[in-house]
């Protein structure tokens, strides 16, 4: 059954698309799972330490950007982040209005 000729040489089969597709999906996770962990962080500091949402939001920008040049993140990395708290201190200070 599998003892007759083939073709195969062992070592010779093109893998780019294999390759790409790691790299693609490493980069996804590494990304994917530092955002979760910045999302995370904030309400912990929040509502499990009790510390107001400016000092948490500081605190969470600050770990971004030290998460970001640990993991060698792109500049896109900081300019999300930097876009990310604008907005949510802009929610957090509406809220504030309203409460």
């Amino acid at each position: 059954m599998a003892g007759g000729h083939s073709d195969y040489t062992r070592g010779t089969m093109e893998v780019a698309a294999q390759t790409g597709t790691f790299s693609g999906f490493m980069g996804g996770t590494k990304y994917g799972g530092s955002a979760i962990a910045l999302i995370v962080l904030m309400p912990t500091l929040v509502f499990g330490v009790g510390m107001g949402w400016l000092p948490a939001l500081v605190a969470t920008v600050i770990f971004g950007f030290i998460l970001g040049a640990a993991l060698k993140l792109k500049g896109g990395w900081f300019v999300g982040t930097v876009g990310a708290a604008v907005l949510t201190a802009l929610f957090c200070f509406i809220l504030s209005l309203l409460v």
